[in-house]
């Protein structure tokens, strides 16, 4: 059988046509292959301590017998929903979050759409805006920890020359809560303000001219023009709020320790004072599970709603 040999010419040309594919495949998928290292590197430091907090929610582990615990399997989760003060702790987390991300959000809303005016002052207001975001947790909430004190505090203060009551707030269980989201807002509001700011700055001139041009009033330019517009960053603002309201420690422990009672007491103050307080780490895990739980199927919902609206 006579078998011709590849010429030089069709090799060469051969190898172009691979080179090419390969370059083409390289280019369609780069930014896949880009973010392999990122994607290991979150899986590092989310999975494997959600898969060994999910392997402590199984044992009975605590801190002062660690060389004696067991597996007990759904024990925890059993006791979990038995307790009576579970559906308090769970309520009190989902105020806390929904409070916070709709008052941070509609007021930072607000202040943003004044933001993207043009007035003398402007870049100094926008620069002001950026300090409370860079300010410490634990000092914002020892600083309004000292605002609402029942005696000496600005808020009580400046309630009595109104002539209005002076409220127990962080003693009141009634009271605690909002304290607590009142405080949030020193540094939640301008964070969400930022992120608003950049997507109203993004919207197209060009349709506000024109809707202004048809005859549409300002409040009709900014919720049929402006608002669609920056509807994608305004999910990914709510999105970003929640995952930090469910992470909220520092303001909650300083301010109320949970308290009165369990008034003010979230997973996340439950988790810490469950597993470094009464040593039981097995049963504060199974906590951290649950509110995990919440977190994913929140922001599952947000980012599915998100897409939607999209």
């Amino acid at each position: 059988m006579d078998v011709t040999a590849p010429s030089s010419g069709d090799a060469q040309a051969f190898a172009r046509r691979e080179g090419l594919s390969l370059s083409r495949l390289a280019d369609r998928h780069f930014l896949i292959l880009a973010a392999w290292p990122a994607l290991l590197a979150m899986l590092l430091v989310t999975a494997v301590p959600f898969a060994a907090t999910l392997g402590l929610s199984l044992t009975d582990y605590d801190l002062v017998r660690s060389q004696a615990w067991h597996f007990i399997g759904a024990q925890n989760f059993v006791e979990l929903v038995r307790d009576p003060q579970t559906p308090r702790i769970v309520l009190n987390t989902l105020y806390l979050v929904v409070g916070t991300t709709a008052i941070d959000t509609l007021v930072g809303l607000g202040l943003a759409v004044l933001m993207e005016g043009s007035f003398r002052g402007l870049r100094f207001i926008r620069t002001l805006y950026l300090l409370p975001i860079m300010t410490a947790p634990i000092v914002v909430a020892l600083c309004w920890r000292a605002m609402f004190n029942n005696d000496a505090g600005w808020i009580n203060y400046a309630l009595k020359l109104l002539g209005l009551p002076q409220p127990v707030w962080l003693g009141n269980p009634a009271l605690a809560m909002p304290a607590v989201i009142i405080s949030d807002m020193w540094t939640g509001v301008p964070f969400q303000a930022v992120l608003l700011l950049a997507g109203l700055l993004g919207v197209s001139a060009e349709l506000k001219e024109a809707a202004q041009a048809d005859g549409a009033n300002g409040w009709q330019v900014f919720w049929h023009v402006t608002l669609p517009s920056v509807r994608p960053v305004l999910m990914i603002a709510v999105i970003l709020k929640f995952i930090d309201a469910f992470r909220k420690f520092e303001g909650i422990q300083l301010l109320t320790t949970g308290g009165p009672g369990i008034a003010s007491t979230t997973l996340n103050l439950h988790i810490f004072v469950t597993g470094l307080t009464y040593d039981r780490v097995g049963y504060a895990a199974t906590f951290g599970v649950v509110m995990i739980a919440m977190i994913a199927a929140t922001v599952g919902v947000l980012y599915a709603g998100m897409r939607r609206l999209a």
